[in-house]
């Protein structure tokens, strides 16, 4: 028996159905540009060879099964509605459900009456939880697994588009970097994404090179207080935002802009150097509550965007900080060494990149204050035993590292790190391990 064989009849012995589809659905490491998606900056990703594998049956009524074999052998079902009950929240139905709910989103009432379910079996080799998004590749899996079993057009860009805003359905306010990632990802190629609107372009690597990631086995849930770290950057970015726009109003420059990247664009036509100035002069590095209510003047619009991310406790306002003008430096800098990082690549020169990619480890520890002394002691280690670059990926608070080691040394670079840092582990734990960039979501039908 083939394993394609082998797949097809453990999928029959878990459904009663023969399978009709397979979708991988990679993750993502993230080389430079971190939480600069949804200021509207660069990111410069990778699609990593570690993939979400949805096998899918079609369904002829409006039902959806769905099993995580990881996590349980029995299913979890709900039908199709226009809008889906959650699950509580942390259950990882509820990234399928979001990933469905974000097609429905896009379809009219009257389409939606044509849709039928499916039953999904999902498993992985994505590990959870270290900033790899695997939570991002099951929300775009199971929209792809949707599309492909009512036959729907699959359009890459709008659909990345779509994702990122689905996600919000789980409470993860973020860009579009890694559902953009999993759809677009390139072999070979990192990419240097854009967004508002939305534009990749793949940046090769240099040959002599390899990436290696670092799990610091700090575990960063996004439904748990990261969820709540995350959030409040995104708040102190929104703040940010509105504190910049008051203060170019007070000097009669135009402030209609709603995120950072808008001033890259007419009227403005900023660079990367006006804006670093531009938050020195007008952006403080914390206020207090008290303080953005002052500056801000409605303390009903700051009270509904706490609110909007989450936080909704009104006692607690008052003894909140918000770190916004530390904040808006980093996600200006990070941006301009995503630029700066396309353009060397293209050259080939491995050795800037890696100082860029070490300055952004600094930026996103001490600006952004997304690291952890475990993240800190990866990058130490790193450099110690010759990486060109190392720093954190991911939404921070934990997670993985991410290094750009010589193609030649990656062998010894690893057993090194895994000696210091992992020296009770099994050799075949793969807390550390190399990738090359991989594709973007792969689709394959089965004849039945």
């Amino acid at each position: 028996m083939t394993q394609t064989d082998s797949t097809n009849q453990r999928f029959h012995d878990i459904t009663s159905t023969p399978m009709n589809f397979t979708i991988h659905a990679p993750g993502r490491v993230n080389l430079l540009g971190e939480h600069t998606d949804y200021n509207g900056l660069p990111v410069l990703p990778m699609a990593i060879q570690k993939t979400i594998t949805l096998e899918g049956a079609e369904r002829n009524d409006r039902h959806i099964r769905a099993w995580a074999l990881d996590v349980s052998p029995d299913p979890v079902e709900f039908d199709l509605e226009p809008t889906i009950p959650k699950h509580p929240q942390g259950h990882w139905i509820n990234y399928v459900k979001a990933g469905i709910q974000g097609i429905l989103d896009s379809l009219s009432l009257e389409e939606q009456k044509n849709l039928h379910g499916c039953d999904i079996v999902i498993s992985g080799t994505i590990p959870l939880g270290v900033g790899l998004s695997s939570s991002s590749a099951l929300v775009t899996g199971s929209a792809l697994a949707f599309l492909e079993t009512n036959r729907l057009p699959i359009n890459r860009v709008p659909l990345a588009e779509r994702m990122a805003a689905a996600e919000h359905y789980v409470g993860t306010r973020g860009g579009g970097m890694d559902q953009a990632t999993c759809l677009l990802g390139q072999k070979g190629h990192a990419l240097k994404i854009d967004f508002f609107p939305l534009r990749a372009n793949p940046v090769p690597l240099p040959d002599s090179t390899t990436i290696v990631v670092c799990d610091s086995r700090v575990r960063a849930k996004k439904t748990e207080n990261a969820l709540r770290l995350y959030n409040l950057r995104a708040v102190e970015c929104r703040f940010a935002a509105m504190l910049l726009r008051a203060f170019l109003q007070s000097k009669d420059i135009p402030s209609d802009f709603q995120r950072l990247g808008d001033l890259f664009n007419s009227p403005w036509n900023y660079t990367y150097e006006d804006l670093i100035r531009l938050i020195a002069e007008g952006i403080q590095d914390m206020y207090s509550y008290q303080e953005i209510c002052d500056q801000l003047v409605d303390e009903d619009e700051i009270r509904c965007i706490l609110t909007d991310y989450s936080f909704e406790n009104e006692r607690e306002f008052s003894s909140m900080r918000f770190a916004c003008g530390k904040r808006f430096r980093h996600i200006v800098t990070d941006g301009m060494r995503v630029e700066q990082s396309a353009k060397i690549l293209h050259e080939g020169n491995a050795a800037e990149f890696g100082r860029l990619m070490n300055q952004g480890q600094v930026s996103a520890r001490d600006d952004f204050e997304i690291s952890c002394p475990e993240l800190d002691r990866l990058v130490e280690l790193a450099l110690e035993y010759g990486t060109l670059g190392a720093r954190l990926t991911g939404a921070g608070f934990g997670g993985c590292t991410v290094n750009l080691v010589e193609r030649t040394k990656a062998d010894a670079f690893v057993q090194h790190m895994r000696q210091a840092y992992y020296p009770d582990s099994d050799p075949s734990d793969e807390s550390i391990f190399t990738s090359e960039p991989g594709p973007g979501a792969v689709i394959k039908r089965h004849e039945v």
